[in-house]
């Protein structure tokens, strides 16, 4: 009798069973990503929205702060730099751990003050956010126009426009830690109207183009630094010496209290004619999330929500700054009647209120008024230092 084999047989069931099984597995993973991921703890209610390897957003939501048991604390904040206007939460357009608006504002040698990096202020929420696998290079583009103008006829009234761009380059992990290095390169143009005495002069116009350099250390859960190094060149181009080179340095200790109070403590070294080292202390408190208040010296700012108007959320803030700035020139010199070269601080204390724009897709507007007060023209050469005029200030800028 002829022996039947069985194996054809034994090959179609197991390819039958691969069929079944492939086939619910397929509606399994259809069925699957068509169910939203599951929010986090504590983030009940947000929006859910798909992951982007490139955002800069924060994604699927944040983990909300823990009020139970030993208080939680955040990671340090980024560089304020100062110094564009930070997002506030519930702001979606809230930047992540490590993202900054550019470079530290502690450095007053320019009308703008950098703290918000150049922008009123960036803000990290006192809570633990999920971070993103990606980070972009460049990640501030920021503008900003800044006017003091004339308020008469005088003679020692001066008028001042500043205009200045600035972007911000980002580098991981630096030395083996988790927050990055931020380096940003600016230019800034000053137009310069006045005074018009028959001793002191100004020439019409000058730059300042430097190189900023910032990081931000977390020491421990409750200690964290905030150190930068600013290399620039400040003159009008008709007198380049090594004067014109400026170099400054901040280095600002800061303690965690409690999950919603933070003590500073530091210096900041400007390099002017007049003011070499500023002392940096003060209290930073944010009761809630609608609330910042930045009680520092030499750039107080109390921040505070206001509205949502369509997807763009609005903050009002008031503030201070020790302005101003330090250039060599060229200018005339009426007693010998021919032009030299010199070195001018030009020094002011202002202080402010605006209002701040932030999108979601990261483009923030702010728009300042103010007031400018105990001005002072300081030479490096012999001839008098001139006091001119209180004035007004308005300042408008954005940045992505």
């Amino acid at each position: 009798m002829k022996k039947i084999s069985h194996l054809p047989l034994a090959i179609r069931l197991v390819c039958l069973l691969l069929a079944l099984v492939v086939t619910s597995t397929s509606k399994f993973a259809w069925g699957q990503a068509n169910v939203a991921p599951s929010l986090p703890s504590g983030s009940s209610g947000a929006a859910i929205q798909g992951f982007d390897p490139y955002s800069t957003a924060p994604q699927y939501g944040s983990v909300g702060p823990s009020y139970g048991g030993a208080p939680t604390y955040a990671a340090p904040p980024p560089t304020s730099s100062y110094p564009p206007p930070g997002s506030y939460p519930p702001a979606p357009s809230s930047p992540p751990a490590n993202f900054s608006t550019g470079p530290s504002t502690f450095y007053p040698q320019q009308p703008q003050p950098l703290y918000q990096p150049a922008q009123p202020f960036a803000y990290q929420q006192p809570q633990q956010s999920y971070q993103i696998p990606y980070e972009r290079f460049m990640e501030n583009l920021a503008f900003e126009y800044t006017f003091l103008p004339k308020l008469s006829d005088e003679e020692d009234t001066l008028q001042i426009q500043d205009f200045e761009a600035s972007v911000t380059a980002l580098f991981p992990n630096f030395l083996f830690s988790e927050h990055p290095l931020l380096v940003t390169p600016a230019f800034v143009l000053h137009l310069w109207d006045g005074p018009s005495t028959m001793v002191q002069d100004l020439p019409a116009n000058a730059y300042s183009a430097y190189l900023d350099f910032a990081w931000n250390p977390e020491l421990t859960p409750r200690l964290y630094a905030e150190l930068g190094f600013r290399a620039g060149i400040y003159t009008d181009f008709q007198t380049l010496n090594t004067d014109s080179l400026r170099l400054q340095g901040l280095a600002v200790g800061n303690v965690r209290l409690t999950p919603t109070m933070t003590l500073k403590g530091g210096a900041v070294y400007i390099d002017r004619l007049d003011t070499k080292l500023l002392p940096v202390f003060g209290l930073l408190w944010e009761p809630d999330s609608l609330t910042r208040f930045d009680i520092t010296f030499p750039y107080p700012r109390l921040s505070k929500y206001w509205t949502t108007f369509g997807d763009k959320k609005i903050w009002w803030y008031v503030g201070g700054e020790y302005g101003g700035g330090s250039w060599t020139i060229h200018r005339y010199d009426f007693p010998t009647m021919d032009d030299v070269s010199d070195q001018i601080d030009i020094n002011d204390y202002r202080v402010f209120i605006g209002l701040e724009a932030t999108h979601p897709n990261r483009l923030r507007a702010y728009a300042e008024i103010g007031y400018v007060w105990d001005r002072n023209i300081i030479y490096r050469s012999s001839i008098p230092n001139l006091k001119v005029d209180d004035t007004v200030m308005l300042r408008l800028g954005f940045n992505f």
